[in-house]
C-alpha cells in the first residue's frame, strides 16, 4: 500500500483536482485506489458523488487521527489524500499519514514563499518519520518571466523537497473534466493535459 497525500497550507493550488486525477490514473493502470477527502470543503468527495464509475473508492476524514486511521484501508494499493488548504493539526496528520508528500504550487514568487509555512510543518513532521516530499509546479503558463522567476524562488526549498521534472500547464480541460466526474485521461485522452497526468502518475510511481 502507497500513500500519497496531496497538499499545501497555501488554498488555491489544484490540489483536489490533481488527487482526482492521480486517482483516475492509477485506476487505469489496475490499482485498487481510495481517495480520502481531508479537507472540510469536501471537493473531492463531490467529484466522487457524479463520477459514475465505481472504480475509485472515497471517503472523508477530518479527524487529526489520520495517520492511524487510514491504516485501516490496507486492502487498497493506493491512498490519496486531498488536505486541506491550512495549517491544522488534520493538515499535520494527513502529512505523517504519507510514504510521499505532494507540495503543488502555482508559478507565481509569492505563493512560493507563501509555502514556506508548508516546509515548516514538513520540517516537524520529519523529527517523527522520514518522509519524502516533492513539489509541483501547477497552472504553468510557459515561456513566462513569472514562471521563469517562480523556478528560482523554489530554489531555496529544494534540499527539502525536490521539485518534480513534470510540470501542469493552466489548461482548461484540467479544470473541466472534474464537473463530469471524470480525470482528463478520460475526458480528453489524447490532450496535452492528458500526456501531463500520465507523465506525472508515472514520475510519482516510478519514485519521482
Amino acid at each position: 500500500m502507497k500513500i500519497i497525500t496531496i497538499g499545501n497550507t497555501k488554498g488555491g493550488v489544484g490540489k483536489s483536482t490533481i488527487a482526482a486525477n492521480l486517482a483516475v490514473a492509477a485506476s487505469r493502470d489496475g490499482l485498487k485506489v481510495l481517495l480520502v477527502d481531508a479537507d472540510p470543503q469536501g471537493s473531492s468527495m463531490g467529484f466522487r458523488s457524479i463520477r459514475e464509475s465505481d472504480d475509485i473508492k472515497a471517503t472523508g476524514i477530518t479527524a487529526p487521527t489520520l495517520h492511524k486511521d487510514v491504516r485501516e484501508f490496507s486492502n487498497f494499493d493506493l491512498i490519496l489524500i486531498d488536505a486541506g488548504g491550512r495549517d491544522s493539526a488534520v493538515f499535520r496528520s494527513a502529512i505523517m499519514a504519507a510514504d510521499l508528500f505532494l507540495i503543488p504550487v502555482l508559478p507565481s514568487v509569492y505563493d512560493i514563499w507563501a509555502s514556506e509555512d508548508t516546509i515548516n510543518t514538513l520540517r516537524e513532521a520529519r523529527s517523527f518519520k522520514d518522509l519524502k516530499a516533492r513539489f509541483l509546479i501547477n497552472m504553468v503558463i510557459p515561456r513566462t518571466i513569472m514562471a521563469r522567476e517562480a523556478a528560482e524562488a523554489i530554489a531555496q526549498f529544494t534540499d527539502e523537497a525536490p521539485v518534480l521534472a513534470t510540470r501542469l500547464t493552466a489548461l482548461e480541460a484540467h479544470k473541466k473534466c472534474i464537473l463530469h466526474g471524470k480525470g482528463v485521461l478520460e475526458f480528453e485522452p489524447n490532450g496535452k493535459a492528458a500526456r501531463e497526468i500520465q507523465s506525472l502518475y508515472a514520475e510519482i510511481m516510478a519514485g519521482g
